[in-house]
């Protein structure tokens, strides 16, 4: 200290003190916070930061404290080693003069060593007599604060020691001695004529000599105001090696004039790196707290009586110092100019051996607090298993003694005492407390903010804007010591961090962090609010339906790998599974498939929450989830499921596969929900595959406001994927014969900043015929949806729904003019007219009947017959009351209306034209304008063409004819022909592609056609790897536009 006084001055040195002890101050104000929240166990501060701010911040910094605290214990011990050689003992030296470095760091590795050991043997005796010898220690310590405020008040020339400068500069007291009695004179026959103008010196010292008086003075005269004024303003800072002061000869220690020299380079921020080791002793209480009696009593008080006592000491030598020695004396670090005295020494009262006592007993007790803190610490880490490895050292003797820890500590402690420099061990241990104390301050600061309701602590002098510049003042501290060093070990701490995260703390405390991810989270919704989200930030929300077998195993794991996949989404994914059953009676299961489903998501390494519920079935568990999972605008928007295989197995049966996921389709139309349903899931690859290659084929049939391009664009973004080449076939009825639309299309891709090649394909307006309803609402949808985003009349122009619009206006309008007139020609847009009121500005009037001639003939006396499925028999089990038969019939008759795809057998082969296909014919007289437009909106997948024998009277059947109708069309197999020949055309081009997105058909609105819907898909999809069919809801939007 009194050396830090000579150089920074008196002022500056106080604002050094003021600083660490401000810091110390406030981190004991934090502590004793939350030491008095709760019983606080051994661990100590490690115990208190983990259960304040989480184990893996806790896990963290009480790591690097127990190493910090382990290698403290080294840097006391070292310090009595080099106080005992210097002051005490400087004859026991086993390697020459201590005055040379190498001497005394290897006098330092075999005294420390010795020191270390013997240290460590009280240790092992047990915390008793540790504790014993803490009170002679404090004693001591004491005593020697007595001793130098006594010699304060009562220096004098009297009772200093006197020194000799030559021109102002101290000489080496060892230099100047004869028979124990300084000669600070010039004679010729003195030292001093000797060293400057003797044999073998040069001219320039002896003119030094000759040019400047000798002075002998008392190095501490006592309390002076003028020498106050001189020293406490008054700094110097030097370079390495430059002298303290102005004189043009320059000093060398070969002339006695060592203390004139710095031997470091000193600087405000360097010299409050020096100092702060000195404050950061506030923690040897709390390591201690498994053995305390109170420890919410004993720890706040303790700890700031300790503190407070401290830094009024410190405080008050910053001013006393400059006010009762010579400047120089000050700045002369090692007192060569007292002949190797300290200057405390020097100005205690009665006798310099108090201080040098006091001194070598308070660094060893120091020592020893730190190696039997730092092992308590070690055990409470491993106790509570937030780094697994560590374990082993959570085994305590019967006497309650961590030994395991304590041999590892010791090693630790030795490995550092064989550094044997002080200056090398001090810096890392500076950052390993700060790191400690900051978070301390932290977790008071986040306690306080939060106002959790667990946050009751006893001691009340604590705000968390008071914790917060602690937590600044420490992160100040930390980088004006050693930037480097504090960069290191804020990144050994994020490493351990990261480690314990990676490795699963499955340890819940209750604490802080927790609490401000919940406020966090609560507020972030609130203010989404319930306004709908922008179109531009829309991402697919994944609702996950997870089947469960029946030994209540998870089903279809590649399905949560395809989940990570589109990771890139960063959207909220909710999986869940359901249980048929009663709550009550499956309550036990439900846990069981949530753990199941928790570590299938680990595993799988998905970011998501899992869900199971219990319900009658599995459609109205779905309905239940659709509705009500998520909060204000957190909530899905998509369901992802897997197509279900075995769904021919079930028919006829009364749970069948085919009504549950047809149930799931119709809810997630009802709640505006997109769906992706993956088919051929066992084919997807895993996420450790290694990566595909070729291409993901895109094929647009009916636009969905762009989530096809979006799937297939996060898609790509993963590892598994990324290889792939992207490739979007655009289906479109008219023949693009100038390349219009490919080039529109292109330049489309390529404003939505995705790489792909573009295709267009030319189909027949019959092969497209299913999917003409749908792209007329997803057209309305889009008219609206545009509208609602007020987007101008120029950006629609170039929304890719009018784009691919603008090449269908004439599907419809060239199918009446062969119905009906022929000569009539097609309606006409004008240049001037926005682009999407071209095709969605309405139905047109007249519209043909799509159900074909033939199944009109057969179907005649015989009622509705013809659009009863091999479902009937199901129908059969629950019969429907009056009023319900009367809205069957009133359904049925609005299904003759409807739009209507026919099955061909496949012995008349696909029919050549299309209007003659599907056998159009006029609208009767009796059909009003709302009928046509029903017919042009929906459309159902009813039997048709079915073979004699099966286009009639099944409403009659048993389930074995249900069977057997599967059986016979399993046999002989009916095909859509739009299906079929829209899967030629697809697997022409895609069937090695690694993965086909296609617009998933609307599901009939028509009861009882869901056999032939699941037909039409299979056709649709089948020769193909894998596949994912999309269907959107209306809401999604993907744009090139910046607002």
């Amino acid at each position: 200290m009194p050396w830090i006084a000579g150089v920074a001055g008196g002022l500056q040195f106080f604002l050094m003190v003021g600083f660490c002890c401000l810091c110390t101050t406030i981190t004991t104000l934090s502590m004793s916070a939350i030491a008095t929240n709760g019983k606080v166990p051994a661990g100590g501060s490690y115990f208190m930061i983990s259960r304040s701010i989480g184990p893996e911040f806790g896990g963290a910094v009480g790591i690097l404290f127990y190493l910090g605290t382990s290698m403290a214990a080294a840097m006391y011990l070292v310090g009595s080693v080099e106080v005992f050689l210097k002051y005490v003992c400087p004859e026991a030296s086993l390697f020459g003069d201590i005055s040379n470095s190498a001497s005394l760091f290897n006098n330092t590795r075999v005294y420390g060593t010795i020191l270390t050991f013997l240290v460590m043997i009280c240790v092992f005796i047990g915390i008793r007599f540790v504790s014993k010898f803490s009170v002679l220690s404090l004693v001591a310590v004491l005593l020697s604060i007595f001793c130098i405020y006594i010699g304060i008040f009562t220096a004098s020339p009297a009772r200093s020691p006197y020194v000799c400068a030559l021109g102002g500069r101290l000489i080496a007291k060892s230099k100047i001695m004869e028979n124990g009695t300084l000669q600070c004179h010039k004679n010729i026959t003195g030292p001093l004529y000797e060293f400057y103008c003797g044999q073998n010196v040069t001219s320039d010292a002896c003119a030094f000599f000759n040019s400047n008086n000798v002075t002998e003075f008392p190095a501490i005269p006592g309390l002076s105001s003028n020498m106050f004024y001189e020293n406490v303003l008054s700094s110097f800072y030097r370079e390495a090696g430059e002298p303290y002061d102005d004189i043009p000869f320059k000093p060398s220690a070969a002339y006695g004039q060592a203390s004139a020299i710095a031997d470091i380079t000193t600087s405000f921020t360097i010299l409050l790196a020096i100092f702060f080791p000195s404050v950061t002793g506030l923690m040897a209480g709390s390591n201690r707290s498994g053995d305390l009696a109170n420890p919410q009593f004993s720890i706040p008080v303790g700890t700031l009586c300790a503190v407070m006592v401290t830094s009024l000491v410190y405080l008050s030598t910053t001013l006393f110092f400059p006010a009762v020695a010579d400047g120089r004396v000050l700045r002369d670090k090692f007192g060569e100019s007292m002949g190797g005295e300290m200057l405390v020494a020097a100005l205690a009262w009665p006798h310099f051996w108090v201080i040098r006592i006091g001194t070598l007993l308070a660094s060893v007790g120091a020592g020893l607090q730190c190696l039997t803190g730092a092992p308590r610490l070690l055990q409470a880490i491993a106790q509570d298993e937030v780094i697994s490895f560590l374990s082993v050292f959570k085994v305590v003797t019967k006497r309650g003694e961590p030994l395991r820890a304590q041999l590892l500590t010791y090693a630790i402690g030795q490995s550092a005492v064989l550094i044997a420099s002080i200056d090398a061990i001090t810096p890392l241990i500076t950052m390993f407390f700060l790191l400690c104390y900051g978070f301390v301050n932290l977790a008071t600061a986040l306690n306080d903010y939060l106002k959790e309701p667990n946050w009751r602590p006893r001691f009340k002098y604590h705000h968390w804007f008071l914790s917060s510049i602690g937590v600044c003042l420490c992160l100040i501290l930390m980088f004006i010591s050693s930037w480097y060093y504090a960069l290191a070990a804020l990144a050994l701490a994020g490493g351990i961090y990261k480690y314990i995260e990676y490795k699963g703390a499955s340890k819940e405390w209750g604490d802080a962090t927790r609490g401000l991810k919940f406020t966090t989270a609560t507020r972030a919704i609130l203010a989404l609010g319930t306004k709908p989200i922008h179109t531009k930030n829309w991402r697919p929300q994944l609702l996950v339906y997870v089947p469960v077998k029946n030994d209540l195993s998870v089903g279809e794991i590649n399905l949560l790998h395809l989940v990570r996949q589109l990771k890139a989404g960063k959207g909220l994914t909710l999986v869940t599974s359901i249980l048929e059953g009663d709550i009550c009676e499956r309550k036990d299961h439900v846990a069981f498939v949530k753990t199941q489903l928790d570590e299938q998501l680990l595993k799988c390494r998905v970011k998501g929450l899992a869900s199971v519920i219990v319900a009658q079935s599995v459609g109205e568990g779905m309905k239940n989830i659709a509705q009500s999972a998520g909060l204000g605008n957190l909530r899905h928007n998509t369901i992802l499921l897997t197509y279900p295989e075995d769904w021919r197995q079930t028919v006829g049966t009364e749970n069948t596969r085919l009504l549950q996921f047809t149930s799931i389709l119709r809810t997630a139309e009802a709640c505006s929900l997109a769906v992706l349903m993956p088919r051929f899931i066992e084919g997807f690859p895993q996420s450790k595959d290694a990566p595909l290659t070729g291409t993901v084929d895109l094929w647009f049939i009916v636009h969905d406001g762009g989530i096809l391009l979006l799937i297939a664009y996060l898609l790509l973004r993963n590892r598994v994927w990324c290889k792939c080449r992207l490739r979007v076939f655009v289906v479109t009825g008219e023949p693009d014969t100038q390349g219009v639309l490919k080039k529109v299309m292109t330049r489309f891709v390529y404003d939505l900043r995705i790489s792909a090649e573009v295709e267009i394909v030319e189909m027949s307006k019959t092969d497209i015929s299913a999917y003409a309803a749908q792209r007329t609402v997803a057209a309305d949808q889009r008219r609206e949806l545009l509208k609602e985003l007020k987007v101008q009349e120029v950006a629609a122009k170039s929304d890719l729904q009018t784009v691919i619009d603008e090449h269908y206006v004439g599907v419809r309008d060239s199918c009446l003019a062969a119905d009906g007139d022929a000569t009539a020609a097609p309606p006409k847009t004008s240049k001037k007219t926005s682009i999407f009121k071209a095709f969605i500005s309405g139905p047109p009037q007249d519209t043909p009947n799509f159900i074909s001639s033939n199944e009109r003939r057969e179907s005649k006396g015989k009622g509705d017959s013809h659009l009863l499925s091999p479902l009937a028999a199901l129908k059969k089990q629950h019969p429907a009351t009056k009023d319900e038969e009367l809205t069957s019939t009133a359904e049925a008759e609005k299904n003759m209306n409807q739009l209507s795809v026919t099955f061909d057998d496949g012995s008349e082969g696909l029919r050549k034209s299309a209007c003659e296909e599907d056998g159009l014919s006029s609208p009767s007289p009796s059909e009003n304008n709302a009928s046509v437009n029903q017919r042009l909106n929906e459309f159902t997948f009813s039997p048709g063409a079915l073979r004699p024998g099966f286009a009639s009277g099944e409403e009659d059947l048993n389930q074995n004819d249900a069977q057997a109708i599967h059986d016979k069309k399993r046999s002989s197999p009916r095909r859509l022909h739009s299906a079929k020949r829209l899967n030629e055309l697809i697997v022409e081009r895609s069937a090695e592609a690694a993965a086909v997105l296609i617009n998933l058909p609307a599901l009939p609105k028509s009861q009882g056609s869901e056999f032939y819907y699941m037909e039409y898909v299979e056709t649709l999809t089948d020769g193909l790897k894998r596949i994912i069919l999309i269907r959107g809801s209306g809401r999604e939007v993907i744009t090139a536009f910046a607002e």
